[in-house]
C-alpha cells in the first residue's frame, strides 16, 4: 500500500466540489468546473430555475476517475468544442442511485433508472439529461479506452447501452457502491484495486446483459417457468453434463415437461444449449485476451466435450470453421 516516509498509509486523494462552500452567485460555476475537472469538458450553460445545489466527490485512478454525485437535476452537453478539448478517449458510465438519466448519442436515446448502469462514448457528441423529483444521484465513472483494449469494436459495445438492474452482475454494482460510500476512507491502492476490478468486470457485465437480452429475443413468448430454465442454463452453460434432467431436478418438474416447454417455442433443450455455447466461443474468439488460447480449450471451457461435434456445429452456424473465424477477426 502507498505510504509516506513515516510509514503511514496514504489515503486516496479525494476532490470535493460542494456548492455550500461558495456564495450563491458562484455555486453553479464552481460545480461546473468541478465536473469538468473530474470528467473532462462538458457544457452546462444554464443554471436550473429555482437555484442549484450539488456535490461531487471524485478520485482519479489509473488514468480514469470515479465519483459520487448528488445534485439538482440539469441538462449537460458534450459538443464539438468539448470533444476537441478532451485529453483522452474513454468510456463514460453512470450507476444511477436516485432519479433517472437519459443519454442521447449516436442516433439513440436511452434512459437509465435507479440501479441501472448506462454506458456511452466520450468521443461522440452527447446530450445528458438528469431528472428527479427533488435531486439526482449517481456514481459516474470514466475509463480510458486504452484500459479496454481487449474489447473488439469498443465504440459499439459501450456506445449508449443500458445495463438494467435485473441483469446487472452484482460484483460490478457492489464495487461501484462501495467506492461511492467509502471514498473518503480508502487508501489510494484500495481505490485503484476497486477501480481496476470495475474495469475488468465491465465487459463481463455487458456480455451477460447481452446474453440475457438475446435469450429474451430468441423466446419472446417464454413462460415464467421457461425463463427459470433459461436462467439455469445460463448459470451452468459451461458444465459439459448440463442436461434436461439437471434442469428438471433443479426446478422440481418432469423431464417431459422441460421438453414440452422448448417444443412450444420451436426448439429443443440441446439445440438451445449448443447455440448459447457457440455464441460464447465466438465472443471469446473476438477477444484479444483469448488470442493465444487453443480453440479446443475454449470449446471445453464452454461445455463441448467432443471437438468434432463442436467444429461441425460452429461451421454450420457461422459458415466458417473456428480457425477461419479467428483468422478473420485477427486481421
Amino acid at each position: 500500500m502507498s505510504s509516506n516516509a513515516a510509514g503511514v498509509i496514504a489515503p486516496a486523494k479525494v476532490e470535493v466540489w460542494d456548492t455550500q462552500y461558495f456564495p450563491q452567485s458562484q455555486a453553479f460555476p464552481a460545480f461546473r468546473e468541478g465536473l469538468c475537472n473530474a470528467f473532462m469538458p462538458w457544457s452546462i450553460n444554464s443554471e436550473p430555475e429555482g437555484g442549484f445545489e450539488g456535490r461531487i466527490d471524485s478520485i482519479t485512478v489509473g488514468g480514469g476517475s470515479v465519483g459520487h454525485v448528488r445534485m439538482t437535476p440539469l441538462v449537460a452537453v458534450r459538443g464539438r468544442t468539448d470533444l476537441a478539448h478532451s485529453s483522452t478517449e474513454c468510456v463514460y458510465g453512470n450507476f444511477v442511485l436516485a432519479g433517472q438519466l437519459t443519454i442521447e448519442q449516436g442516433g439513440r436515446v436511452n434512459t437509465a433508472g435507479r440501479g441501472d448502469v448506462i454506458l456511452y462514448d466520450s468521443s461522440r457528441p452527447t446530450i445528458l439529461r438528469e431528472e428527479g423529483d427533488s435531486h439526482y444521484e449517481d456514481v459516474p465513472f470514466m475509463i480510458p479506452k486504452s484500459q479496454l483494449s481487449g474489447v473488439k469494436n469498443i465504440e459499439d459495445v459501450f456506445g449508449n447501452v443500458v445495463l438494467r438492474s435485473d441483469n446487472l452482475i452484482r460484483p460490478l454494482s457492489s464495487s461501484l457502491t462501495f467506492l461511492a460510500e467509502h471514498m473518503s476512507s480508502l487508501t489510494h491502492d484500495e481505490a485503484s484495486a476497486l477501480f481496476d476490478a470495475c474495469v475488468t468486470l465491465l465487459p463481463v457485465a455487458v456480455s451477460y446483459a447481452e446474453r440475457n437480452r438475446t435469450e429474451q429475443e430468441d423466446m419472446p413468448q417464454a413462460s415464467p417457468l421457461l425463463r427459470e430454465i433459461l436462467d439455469f442454463i445460463t448459470q451452468h452453460i459451461s458444465n459439459a453434463d448440463l442436461s434436461p434432467q439437471m434442469a428438471a431436478k433443479s426446478l422440481g418438474i418432469s423431464i417431459r415437461y422441460v421438453h414440452k416447454l422448448f417444443a412450444a417455442n420451436g426448439t429443443t433443450f440441446g439445440t438451445y444449449v449448443s447455440s448459447k455455447r457457440l455464441e460464447q466461443i465466438r465472443k471469446d474468439l473476438n477477444l484479444h485476451s483469448c488470442r493465444n488460447q487453443p480453440i479446443s480449450a475454449l470449446a471445453y471451457r464452454w461445455g463441448f466435450n467432443d471437438l468434432s461435434t463442436f467444429n461441425r456445429s460452429f461451421k454450420q452456424r457461422y459458415g466458417v470453421t473456428p480457425s477461419q473465424y479467428r483468422a478473420s477477426v485477427a486481421r
